[in-house]
């Protein structure tokens, strides 16, 4: 391994090092000036800065919301968008998860391939071009967000304030490129309660994750009415996950008649029998919407909590990409209307849909099939990545077809031969960008 190589794994192992989770156990964390969304994130920022800077990059701290590392002149940029945060380490892990230990050729850690290993191949990719003397008659911006697993703040912050990229890609998703990214609307099912409830229910912890536990319980009560275990999963592929939720509000509602609870708790397990239960689409919501061009919607329920005021369920929905929110709105208005529920908290973004001929696309599906000899066709998909924060960016990378997708789970890694590679899949294809015609010429 030459010493480049040896400088990639270095840096990528120092950037796992650092624990940047802005959600503590508690789901809290401390913002101070300069650090907005707490210690280790903040660390993180500064760590890669420093790194790029080191390299000959002109590099920003954005107030610790972003930051940037930029090279060459000229009035159009190239944006590459990466993230430096990321989700807790959960348990189980076999090695370390902040160790970014090697074994049998897998580099291990939170991060390593959501998305600290793919920054760390971005800026050597680029370290790779300024030392062979390439001229970068563009400039090329490396932009670093650092909340981009929970609420998207960095990139508020940034595209209000900052110059944002002509053209450019997020290496946070898959080869050979993404083009098209569904919509996703998450909202809460709301029952307030005139009389006092004495049913409790907990499961799950966000929205955008099956949840893999669930409890209810009786005030006063020691043992549990249920306490159901399942499958965690990402909410764009509820299929791979078993909804902990569902299966306890299906034992409630086989109980309902022998519970001493209020009809209008008892209009809520309905309304999540008869209109959720196991389905992964919103079969009998009615909003089971499909398009050929990024597939049918994906329905998540995945965090409830009763207690003596109220009963909420938290949502995440994966909206086709010509569909847009509203149609789904409507039909998930009309069902919970039915049964004297209430939607809050209504979030929605936006879908991405580019055309694979343009020259954008056409471009890195060639820096890839070149590479690689990997002729795949472009993809779609139900997660979110920061394409859709600004215009003209496509997803490309990291994960190759065939490797097993490992984040947000424990044992989380990357290949060293893939981080390898993909620094010079990136490199190319930030010199054709470069040297390129404009993306808005035909």
């Amino acid at each position: 391994m030459n010493k480049y190589e040896t400088e990639c794994i270095e840096t990528l192992q120092k950037l796992i090092n650092i624990k940047s989770v802005k959600h503590d156990g508690e789901g809290s964390y401390v913002p101070s000036p300069g650090r907005p969304f707490g210690r280790g994130i903040a660390e993180a920022l500064e760590y890669t800065l420093s790194r790029c800077e080191s390299m000959g990059m002109r590099t920003k701290n954005c107030d610790g919301y972003a930051g940037y590392a930029e090279v060459g002149g000229g009035d159009e940029m190239i944006g590459i968008l990466c993230h430096l945060d990321v989700v807790p380490e959960g348990s189980g892990w076999d090695y370390p998860p902040y160790g970014g230990e090697i074994h049998d050729g897998k580099l291990y850690g939170r991060g390593a391939v959501d998305d600290k290993g793919p920054a760390a191949a971005v800026i050597h990719a680029i370290k790779s071009l300024m030392d062979e003397g390439f001229d970068f008659p563009k400039r090329v911006r490396i932009i670093f967000g650092t909340d981009e697993e929970c609420d998207w703040e960095d990139m508020d912050y940034y595209t209000a304030r900052e110059e944002c990229p002509a053209m450019g890609f997020t290496p946070d998703a898959d080869f050979p490129l993404v083009y098209a990214e569904m919509g996703i609307l998450q909202l809460d099912f709301v029952m307030e309660f005139q009389q006092e409830n004495k049913l409790n229910i907990t499961g799950g912890e966000a929205s955008n994750a099956v949840p893999d536990t669930c409890r209810a319980w009786m005030e006063g009560q020691t043992s549990p009415l249920a306490d159901e275990q399942g499958t965690a999963a990402h909410a764009s592929v509820p299929w791979e996950g078993k909804n902990a939720i569902s299966k306890t509000m299906n034992r409630l509602y086989g109980q309902m008649d022998q519970l001493a609870i209020s009809q209008e708790m008892k209009r809520f397990i309905q309304f999540y029998e008869e209109k959720i239960g196991q389905d992964l689409h919103g079969q009998r919501l009615g909003c089971d919407f499909e398009d050929e061009e990024s597939g049918r919607l994906t329905f998540n329920a995945g965090k409830i909590r009763a207690d003596a005021q109220k009963a909420s369920l938290s949502v995440d929905i994966r909206c086709p990409v010509t569909i847009g929110k509203q149609p789904v709105l409507d039909k998930l208005k009309a069902a919970a209307e039915e049964y004297g529920l209430s939607i809050e908290h209504i979030d929605y973004l936006k879908p991405v849909f580019s055309s694979c001929d343009s020259p954008l696309a056409a471009t890195l599906l060639a820096v890839y099939r070149e590479k690689t000899g990997d002729n795949s066709e472009p993809l779609t998909m139900g997660g979110g990545t920061y394409a859709r924060a600004m215009d003209n960016i496509i997803a490309f990378g990291p994960l190759f077809p065939g490797r097993e997708a490992t984040e947000h789970k424990k044992n989380e890694y990357i290949l060293v031969e893939d981080l390898l590679k993909l620094r010079d899949i990136y490199a190319e294809a930030i010199r054709r960008l470069c040297t390129g015609g404009s993306i808005f010429e035909d």
